[in-house]
């Protein structure tokens, strides 16, 4: 993809839908968007530019992710030639260094990190919810053992919000098309019209 400008990010909270999958698909394979693939959201999005995931337990669990054909990418570093590995510079902010990148706690941030960083102007999330008080529940049900954790979506929250924040203040618009998304600070947006 060599026009980032839009970039949909799909992760793993439960308001991801088939429906939404396809709009963001149909607009990939018109160009008008870059799509990041967070963790298992490789799956249903096979056509996107990245696939994302920090934790080199996932990398190893899904054994790589032979099939996929666009950029890996991991915070962790793993057992895979073809998986980019960025340098951890801390846990808040955004670092414009090239090959780094902040944790932010979760994927889900990184690849928002990583949009602004491959050059968007707009961001647009999908399925980055933080609901459940422990962000177990996935549109694919939960995760295996070992990943499957208790996480403190409240600090989560209050990490992305400084980071678009800061993206905002960078000239970069970041919204939310999640409709069970509770990232209340951001802009709802009907993807259809965003990516028409």
């Amino acid at each position: 993809m060599d026009d980032w400008s839009t970039v949909a990010i799909v992760a793993g909270g439960p308001s991801v839908n088939v429906g939404d999958i396809r709009t963001i698909g149909m607009a990939r394979a018109a160009s008008k968007c870059g799509v990041i693939a967070v963790n298992d959201a490789v799956y249903p999005c096979w056509f996107a530019d990245v696939a994302y995931a920090c934790d080199n337990r996932w990398w190893v669990e899904h054994a790589g992710v032979p099939g996929f054909r666009g950029q890996k990418m991991s915070l962790e570093p793993v057992p895979f030639t073809d998986v980019e590995t960025f340098k951890n510079t801390g846990i808040e902010g955004y670092d414009p260094e090239p090959g780094c990148l902040r944790s932010g706690s979760n994927s889900g941030y990184q690849a928002v990190h990583l949009a602004a960083k491959l050059g968007a102007k707009k961001i647009i999330l999908l399925g980055l919810d933080c609901t459940d008080d422990g962000a177990r529940m996935h549109w694919f049900g939960t995760h295996k053992p070992g990943m499957d954790k208790h996480s403190n979506v409240v600090e989560w929250r209050r990490l992305l919000l400084g980071l678009t924040d800061t993206l905002n203040g960078m000239g970069i618009e970041v919204l939310n098309a999640g409709l069970k998304s509770t990232l209340s600070w951001l802009p709802r947006c009907d993807l259809a019209r965003e990516l028409a």
